[in-house]
């Protein structure tokens, strides 16, 4: 490795940590991996192997320590989250050197670069890629494929949750587009979809070019005028939300292969490295004026997938059609995707996971046109914040009685000014 990623993750910290947490070293290290983790003791490791680990990079025997603390992601973006902006500017900065995208990192993206940069890390420490990347894993044959650059500048997190039944990994988000009050602007989001239309419409591997870009509108405007879609741009924005929130990578989406007259009953088919293990993640998503109509459709969505029609369980690697993925991508390729799928101890999540976009029509309050901007956008975060719990416990209550307990949910949600229409008039307006 020609950087150690490790240092330049603590240096761009430091930037920002108090005089105290960044007066020394191993301090630091303390600080961020007890942060990181729900268990890591100043006494886990001892001073000098810190610096060690500062000076040479992780080693397996820490990254095993490191994981087996319990990491706990969201308190680690949290704590970065609540850095200054000025400070996350510096940190981007010195953190450009790591960022494999090669685009500029952005003030606003620095916290979940940051968790996923020591994900990875200590992932490929423990199976001994850090030295030498090998081409195995979802992260080994597919790369991120989402043009995600802007994506600060179009939403705002305003809370993330945990569903309460689910036992595997998860978690629900609840966004905003920014400037975070009603009515929105939909300008930065259209900029948004309309970066990523050619790599959420054409295969893998194809270069993004003016003519790949005409030929990838096509395949989404013949795709959306057949009547499959009920809601390309919430197609889109699941794709969006999984790979940049969740870095779970693109293997085809029913767009991208109804070029070739083929379809699946969920809208994209997605992998991800969770904790160590490969996860399939079939995508759905709804938009509805009303919220509680938007979760039962998107539901009912769910139910019509195979694995949920089944009286049997249904393996991963059941759910992938080897004949679309010999059309989308290389023999070597593909081969290597289905052999991640291979149920082999600890390496694949046996139950499919979920990854769902919600959006809705926002309940403005009349309050809204009688207050400050600033007390608008506290209000609107607020009732965004009402809306995600109304989820929560309308979920828990499908989940409970479809028995999806042991299933991954990625959820995504996100208020527009008329769900009903504003999805196809956006999508037409950029695509014709």
């Amino acid at each position: 490795m020609a950087n150690n990623e490790f240092r330049i993750l603590i240096d761009s910290l430091r930037i920002a940590m108090n005089e105290d947490d960044g007066h020394s070293i191993e301090g630091s290290i303390n600080i961020v991996l007890g942060k990181y983790t729900n268990n890591w003791k100043e006494n886990t490791y001892s001073p000098q192997n810190l610096k060690k680990l500062y000076y040479k990079g992780l080693n397996y025997s820490a990254a095993k320590k490191i994981k087996g603390a319990v990491i706990n992601e969201e308190s680690f973006r949290k704590y970065i989250d609540n850095f200054s902006f000025s400070d996350k500017e510096s940190m981007a900065a010195q953190l450009q050197t790591v960022n494999k995208d090669a685009t500029q990192l952005e003030a606003n993206a620095v916290p979940y670069f940051c968790v996923n940069l020591l994900n990875e890390l200590i992932e490929e420490t423990i199976t001994g890629q850090q030295k030498k990347p090998t081409k195995s894993g979802p992260n080994g044959y597919l790369k991120k494929t989402v043009s995600d650059d802007s994506f600060s500048s179009v939403f705002t997190e305003v809370a993330t949750k945990e569903l309460p039944l689910i036992k595997n990994s998860n978690a629900i988000h609840a966004f905003i587009l920014k400037p975070d009050f009603f009515p929105f602007s939909y300008k930065n989001l259209e900029d948004l979809i309309l970066k990523n239309i050619t790599s959420y419409a054409a295969a893998r591997g194809i270069e993004k070019n003016d003519v790949a870009g005409i030929k990838a509108t096509r395949i989404l405007r013949d795709y959306m005028h057949s009547g499959v879609p009920q809601n390309l741009l919430g197609e889109m924005l699941t794709y969006i939300f999984l790979e940049h929130i969740d870095g779970a990578k693109k293997i085809y989406t029913r767009a991208e292969i109804s070029a070739n007259s083929r379809t699946i009953n969920s809208e994209g088919i997605y992998l991800k490295d969770n904790k160590g293990k490969s996860q399939l993640i079939l995508g759905a998503s709804q938009l509805n004026d009303n919220l509680q109509d938007a979760i039962k459709n998107v539901v009912s969505e769910l139910k019509e997938f195979r694995n949920n029609r089944s009286q049997s369980l249904v393996m991963p690697i059941d759910l992938i059609d080897s004949s679309i993925l010999r059309e989308q991508y290389s023999e070597e390729e593909s081969k290597a995707i289905l052999k991640i799928l291979v149920p082999t101890e600890n390496k694949i999540d046996e139950v499919a996971a979920y990854g769902l976009f919600i959006g809705y029509k926002f309940a403005s309050d009349d309050n809204l046109k009688n207050c400050s901007t600033d007390e608008a956008k506290l209000k609107c975060r607020k009732i965004v914040e009402n809306d995600l719990h109304q989820v929560i416990a309308q979920l828990d209550d499908e989940i409970r009685l479809n028995e999806w307990q042991r299933s991954s949910f990625y959820v995504y949600m996100l208020p527009l000014i008329s769900a009903s229409t504003d999805g196809n008039t956006i999508m037409s307006e950029l695509i014709g």
